[in-house]
């Protein structure tokens, strides 16, 4: 998906890629990140909001959830982190990240709220009365005031299979009413996702049904309770290009993700001022029936791989690109699958992919690399798909 892009506008990165894992340094199944490319691209998201006038949280389950990672991402300028879980808030909190927004996507479970509410989170999102009592009721107890989102959902919006919930709509106004009257929280504002989506036709982003459900519910809230609301947050394909769309609309929040490492579904097609900042590295383990396997581990159902270089040098790999098939749902993926349409390929061969991913679903390896743009590349860390330092 991103392969093309990523020889084109960071090609040091992949060559860097290549001979890291031929001189053993990174095992295949490594997501290989530029760090040199994702301070840059912080840097350059961190001035476009401020330009917007917009708060940003970095989203870091794509990057596996690295606490070394997002200290990076902060120093750079984008401070307080959206924790996708509450698991993924308490690895970043106890490195020391601030968090901005937990509970959306996955509410924090009931046992886990004192905890997490310990981590002082700016905002903690909410689908329900109950959780917002529950929330209360933990708050009361640490002595805290909790500011809450509340995720609207309207009857025409896009919510994901394994993401559904949020107060409807048309529930909204009694809902926030109760939640007013409850000691500990406060109603902050509204949020939902996804709330704009590339669309492929028309070769832009665009907002979702989705976003037109929060400003109804931003306006409905301000109009009938009166209150001033802090955020109107609008995740999903936040990145640089879009910042102004999502001041236009009235937004003050984005959670940029993907384009941290230039990797949203506009950058594979459209140049973007973000830089393509990571690659995926495996080899060849076997061939049969004139396919080439892969070591598996990272690949991501919803990756739109295309194809990868394979062999064991930068400049024959670039000649050298076998097309991808997809693994069926219902599979491990053990090996990723490539077609050699009679490509030179052998056992042992490099074999580098750029890919749309969620490292934190993955069983991979993630390797940070500094210097690649400077020419001195150096591995400052390896660490599991859940952040954990490994070496």
């Amino acid at each position: 998906m991103f392969l093309e892009m990523t020889l084109r506008r960071n090609p040091r990165l992949i060559e860097t890629a290549v001979k890291l894992h031929r001189a053993g340094e990174i095992a295949p199944n490594t997501y290989l990140i530029d760090v040199d490319a994702i301070r840059a691209n912080v840097r350059l998201l961190v001035q476009a909001a401020r330009d917007q006038q917009l708060t940003l949280y970095m989203m870091t389950k794509q990057l596996g959830r690295n606490p070394d990672l997002a200290r990076i991402i902060a120093e750079a300028g984008i401070e307080r982190a959206v924790a996708v879980d509450p698991w993924e808030a308490l690895t970043l909190g106890r490195a020391g990240i601030q968090i901005g927004n937990v509970g959306h996507l996955v509410q924090v479970p009931s046992r886990m709220i004192p905890e997490i509410l310990a981590l002082e989170p700016e905002v903690v999102t909410v689908f329900s009365l109950d959780k917002a009592r529950e929330i209360s009721e933990a708050a009361v107890r640490l002595g805290k005031r909790q500011a809450l989102l509340l995720k609207v959902v309207g009857p025409l919006d896009t919510i994901y299979e394994g993401q559904l919930g949020g107060v409807a709509e048309a529930e909204l106004l009694p809902t926030a009413a109760a939640i007013m009257r409850l000691p500990g929280v406060a109603v902050a504002g509204v949020t939902s996702f996804p709330c704009f989506l590339y669309d492929a036709a028309e070769g832009r982003v665009k907002p979702t049904e989705n976003a037109a459900t929060v400003l109804r519910g931003a306006e409905l809230l301000r109009r009938e309770l009166g209150l001033t609301l802090e955020q109107i947050n609008t995740p999903s394909a936040n990145m640089a290009s879009t910042f102004p769309l999502l001041r236009r609309l009235g937004a003050t929040h984005a959670e940029p993700g993907h384009a941290i490492t230039g990797t949203t579904p506009l950058h594979a097609c459209q140049d973007q001022p973000e830089l393509p900042a990571m690659v995926y590295v495996s080899e060849i383990s076997h061939i049969y029936q004139d396919k080439a396997y892969a070591v598996g581990g990272g690949f991501y159902r919803r990756s739109q791989v295309k194809e990868a270089m394979v062999g064991t040098d930068f400049m024959t790999m670039t000649g050298n690109r076998l097309e991808a098939e997809e693994i069926a749902p219902e599979s491990i993926d053990y090996y990723g699958t490539l077609r050699s349409g009679g490509r030179k390929v052998r056992v042992g061969d490099t074999a580098i992919y750029a890919f749309r991913t969620q490292i934190f679903v993955t069983r991979s390896e993630v390797a940070l690399v500094e210097g690649v743009q400077r020419g001195s590349p150096r591995i400052s860390g390896i660490y599991d798909s859940q952040g954990k330092k490994l070496r």
